[in-house]
């Protein structure tokens, strides 16, 4: 078997008598393997020529500067290429079968070149939650172009892969990208993402060559931090201040600051769910309106900026109240009452009282006559510029008693009315109630004389069972030190229900007979004398003249 490398040009001049004399052959074999299938630009590389033809001449045509170590055995040959230095590397193998009256047959196969160079465009620092980024990847120097496979991994996901149908230009250092756009979320905190660069071999396989990763940050950070209302403060007097920063994400590493006249305060920050709030205890030093902020931001991410809130605080030198002075102690119904306020500051206050938000007077504040509906609470306001200080009384009316009432209930059951008829044996209980401030204490007078009654509490008389005793007027005095009223209660008790079938049948029995027989023996049996006066009257009754008077008349049924 004999192997030479020929020129360009002889190769040219024999290939078409060669193609003549062997077109119709097809009885051997040659096949080409490189190994690796892909290299690396620089590195080694290995071509592998085999052949069925028992004594073949093969010829090997490479690019001018391509200098290999040949191997060869009986119908094969292996040339090694210590580095390949170019992009467009194209094995050729010839084989010419002299067994086979000189028929010709070639293998040939592009080496895919390639680099490791695979850049990631970096990401912001951190990406801030809903909106849109892009991940850029730009895959290494490959030829031919369209062997280079780049891929987006989320994690172990693909998200995206991209590749181009051109081959490309050897001569030209065209890179394939891969941009991946997307929307941050909370899910992208910490996630990693991979750009994986493979050159197709075919036949469904791949090689990796070369992947760079990226591990994004998220935050999200919509509002401004917030100072809570603060109204003003009186100078030297300690006060918390509240700072609150909603929508935070990740709340955990926010950072919430206070700070006056360019002095950091201390502060003490708390966090629940996704806000944060931070308080701080501030002693102002001086009167008027002073500046506190409130700044907000993530100290590990330098590139989210700031935020912050501001307010002016009054200050002020707080008016120093006298005590409330009243005419009398107690307010009593019908009574007069006067309230007066006196308050120091610098400026002068303005002093007012007010009850329910509506303002009554200034200073002093006269009642002519106390009625239940002046009760309730009294402020006394005293403000200038720098704030305002209140003081409160609670006005209670004192009052007789009024509206006094007896409930009664015979045997447990309410009635009403008076006079009120019970039988004997009933339970009678009386109630009696007052409204009076204070509370008034009560008294009972009943006929009876506390004979078989019970007053315990003393607002309450019961009568366990009823007698004729107990029949009469019934009198409730409620009293307290202001005053007293009355109420009485008319209770008549009749007889009971024995008592009353006794008495019916004793009528029946012995009156109704001896009724009806007296009546029987008046009507039927008249005797009598009469005396006439004028002689008008005879002995048979039968009258002779009118308009006679009669003068001593008797008879004995009267």
């Amino acid at each position: 078997m004999d192997f030479r490398l020929i020129s360009p040009v002889a190769c040219i001049c024999l290939f078409p008598l060669l193609f003549i004399v062997t077109a119709n052959v097809a009885g051997f074999e040659v096949s080409l393997d490189t190994n690796p299938p892909a290299v690396e630009f620089g590195d080694s590389l290995e071509v592998i020529c085999r052949t069925t033809c028992p004594d073949p001449t093969v010829t090997v045509e490479y690019k001018p500067g391509i200098h290999s170590n040949r191997t060869n055995g009986t119908g094969w040959f292996t040339d090694y290429i210590p580095s390949v230095q170019e992009w467009d590397f194209t094995v050729p193998c010839s084989v010419i079968c002299k067994s086979d009256h000189f028929k010709l047959k070639e293998a040939k196969k592009v080496v895919t070149v390639y680099n490791r160079e695979l850049n990631i465009t970096s990401p912001p620092e951190v990406l801030e939650i809903n909106k849109t980024y892009s991940l850029e990847c730009t895959g290494p120097r490959v030829y031919p172009n369209n062997k280079l496979i780049l891929t987006w991994l989320r994690g172990s996901e693909i998200v995206q892969s991209n590749s181009t149908g051109e081959p490309g230009s050897p001569d030209e250092d065209n890179r394939l990208q891969n941009v991946f756009s997307f929307t941050a979320s909370t899910s992208d905190d910490r996630q990693e993402y991979t750009c994986l660069a493979e050159v197709d071999l075919g036949s469904n396989t791949t090689k990796p060559i070369a992947n760079s990763s990226v591990t994004l940050q998220t935050y999200y950070f919509p509002d401004p931090p917030r100072i809570l209302d603060q109204g003003p403060i009186e100078v030297k007097q300690e006060v918390t201040l509240t700072c609150e920063v909603p929508n935070v994400y990740p709340a955990e590493k926010m950072r919430v600051r206070w700070s006056q006249q360019g002095g950091e305060l201390n502060s003490v920050t708390t966090t629940n769910s996704n806000t944060v709030q931070a308080t701080t205890v501030w002693v102002p030093q001086e009167i008027g309106l002073m500046e506190v902020v409130c700044t907000a931001d993530f100290e590990e991410y330098p590139s989210v900026p700031a935020k912050n809130d501001s307010v002016y605080i009054a200050v002020y030198d707080a008016p120093i109240e006298a005590p409330v002075s009243k005419e009398q102690e107690d307010w009593i119904e019908g009574k007069s009452q006067t309230l007066t306020c006196h308050a120091e500051g610098n400026p002068a206050p303005r002093v007012s009282w007010s009850k329910d938000g509506k303002i009554l007077s200034r200073e002093k504040l006269h009642i002519p006559s106390v009625q239940l509906g002046h009760g309730g609470q009294y402020i006394c306001t005293a403000i200038n510029k720098y704030g305002s200080i209140n003081v409160s009384l609670n006005a209670i009316i004192l009052y007789k008693p009024r509206n006094t009432t007896i409930t009664m209930s015979v045997n447990n059951k309410t009635v009403s009315g008076s006079p009120v008829s019970v039988s004997k044996g009933d339970e009678v209980i009386m109630t009696c109630d007052s409204n009076a401030n204070p509370s008034a204490t009560f008294e009972w007078e009943d006929p009876s004389n506390a004979n078989n009654v019970e007053t315990d509490p003393p607002e309450v008389l019961r009568i366990p069972h009823a007698t004729s005793e107990h029949h009469g007027i019934y009198k409730c005095t409620a009293t307290n030190r202001y005053g007293t009223e009355e109420r009485d209660m008319d209770l008549r008790v009749g007889a009971g229900i024995v008592e009353a079938v006794i008495g019916i049948l004793v009528f029946i029995v012995v009156v109704l007979p001896v009724a009806l027989l007296l009546y029987w023996y008046c009507t039927v049996h008249k005797s009598g004398r009469y005396v006439v006066q004028n002689n008008l009257l005879i002995s048979d009754g039968i009258e002779l003249a009118e308009n006679v008077p009669l003068n001593n008349v008797s008879n004995n049924c009267e």
